[in-house]
């Protein structure tokens, strides 16, 4: 009787196994047909890693997603910390938006201000998929009515300036972000990574999510709930 050649069929099974995680990380693609568009605000004075840290990920998956920039005029748009980004489309030329993602930065308190802002974002906000707010990009939601009702988080560090608009919002004030179903809004600036990474294995799986972590070398903080700036603020006590 002949022995099993265990090394063959161990080899098999990995195989086996290796195909599926690939096949389980297009899942999404495969079931919608379609490449998703993501559509980034930008206007002067917003936060460079707001923008920059989600479009580190999506921008690693062009097979699944188109990116967008718009503003109100198409040209170059300044950072608060000075490098511009050319806007590619204004508000009139914009694309249908798959996905829509608001960062913040100082110059928000002022975009917030700005009624033909606010009015576009009313429109694709309720025609997109899903709408994504980092830090203070929050306010701007808030102001165009979007968080009316609902949970969301902001920038622990300027708490009381960013949750002062909009009506009736229930901000958490511990949270890494907050996924309310079709707007999900994170805390300051580098927590757009986290809960980047969290959308991606929402609309598509937890492995992919994973190994995009790991490509860009980032410790992802799974839970929602972690929030250690909430407590350095006084915004929640120690425990």
């Amino acid at each position: 009787m002949r022995r099993p050649c265990f090394p063959v069929l161990l080899s098999l099974l990995m195989a086996l196994f290796c195909f599926e995680v690939q096949a389980a990380d297009t899942k999404a693609s495969a079931k919608d047909g379609k490449t998703l568009t993501l559509g980034v605000l930008l206007f002067p004075g917003f936060e460079l890693l707001d923008a920059y840290g989600p479009l580190e990920l999506w921008g690693n998956m062009k097979q699944r997603v188109s990116i967008v920039t718009i503003s109100q005029k198409i040209g170059p748009i300044s950072s608060a910390q000075g490098p511009q980004t050319v806007a590619t489309h204004d508000y009139a030329t914009a694309p249908p938006l798959d996905l829509l993602l608001v960062p913040g930065g100082f110059g928000a308190f002022k975009a917030l201000q700005d009624e033909t802002t606010l009015s576009w974002l009313r429109e694709r906000s309720g025609s997109a998929r899903l709408t994504m707010s980092v830090c203070n990009g929050a306010s701007i939601l808030a102001a165009a009515g979007l968080l009316d009702g609902r949970p969301a988080t902001t920038n622990k560090a300027y708490w009381k300036a960013a949750t002062r608009y909009g009506n009736n919002v229930k901000w958490v004030p511990q949270a890494r972000w907050v996924d309310d179903g079709s707007i999900v809004t994170s805390s300051g600036v580098s927590a757009g990574i986290d809960m980047t990474l969290h959308v991606i294995s929402r609309l598509f799986t937890l492995r992919l999510a994973e190994k995009m972590a790991d490509e860009i070398e980032h410790e992802w903080h799974r839970d929602s709930s972690w929030d250690p700036f909430a407590v350095k603020n006084g915004l929640v006590p120690a425990h």
